[in-house]
């Protein structure tokens, strides 16, 4: 599991990094904008959508759906609806990260309306950051780089440092195999990795304290992101969103955290920036 976890991470990791730093920003929102599709079909999958022709529908309208959305509405509706959707559910994992859900509750995670147009407005939010983050910042290609780099190390972070600490749970009735030591591990490669770059790339409008806090900060929105996709899966009885990356599970298990931490960085870029 491990060597493939590693294989493609190899064969992908540099394939990403080109395109976000080569490509201009119509192709790189193309790009995420695939990536969205991916996901949306995987998490289609994950709601008991067995057909293809009802998972092609419901994805076609997804899709309309939020690039009339990215076309027409501004940005900050766009951003704000996402930013509304991990407010609650970070309140959603703090609250029920020792107790199982609330049985309205895991009745209203497995409602298809619900889990239709909380897909909806993720994956819109998510396209929407990453367009607008590399195409509006002087530095924005590099910014958006940062955050994917950031939420990958994390990931590695916390599955090493878990596995070799792991022994206080973060959240067991959602994600038991998750500690507070794998938290730990995720936050200290994270910022190593944003010391670097914030002398590497130098001209960043934050002081040094602040864009370690950043970090921390969306370090620990990306574990909210992960944790969300946890609930449904636990709600739907599934332990993986497919199984497209050798040995990482589904896209959406891949970008579940960068979900939550894209558009909430960018949220936090912009309130540093004061627009």
């Amino acid at each position: 599991m491990l060597k493939q976890r590693l294989i493609t991470a190899a064969i992908l990791v540099p394939l990403v990094v080109w395109a976000i730093l080569a490509l201009p920003s119509q192709l790189v929102l193309m790009l995420f904008a695939a990536v969205a599709l991916l996901a949306g079909w995987e998490w289609l999958q994950l709601m008991d959508i067995k057909t293809t022709p009802a998972k092609l529908g419901l994805l076609a309208l997804a899709f309309a759906t939020g690039w009339t959305s990215l076309a027409f509405l501004p940005f900050a509706v766009i951003l704000f609806s996402t930013v509304m959707i991990w407010l609650l559910a970070t309140l959603v994992v703090v609250f029920y990260a020792a107790k199982p859900l609330a049985g309205s509750l895991s009745q209203l995670f497995k409602h298809p309306l619900f889990g239709f147009f909380a897909m909806l407005l993720i994956l819109t939010g998510f396209v929407a950051s990453a367009g607008y983050l590399h195409s509006n910042w002087e530095q924005g290609p590099a910014l958006l780089l940062f955050v994917m780099v950031t939420v990958w190390l994390a990931d590695t972070g916390g599955y090493f440092a878990g596995k070799r600490f792991g022994k206080h749970k973060l959240a067991v009735a959602i994600s038991p195999n998750k500690t507070w030591e794998g938290v730990i591990g995720a936050q200290l490669l994270a910022l190593l990795w944003a010391v670097g770059f914030y002398f590497f790339v130098g001209g960043l409008s934050h002081s040094f304290i602040s864009w370690l806090l950043l970090t921390v900060f969306i370090v620990m929105v990306s574990v909210v992101g992960d944790l969300l996709e946890s609930v449904f899966k636990r709600c739907y009885h599934k332990k993986d969103s497919g199984q497209l990356l050798p040995g990482h599970g589904g896209i959406l298990d891949r970008v579940d955290s960068l979900l939550a931490a894209l558009p909430v960085f960018t949220v936090s870029l912009l309130a540093g920036a004061g627009l």
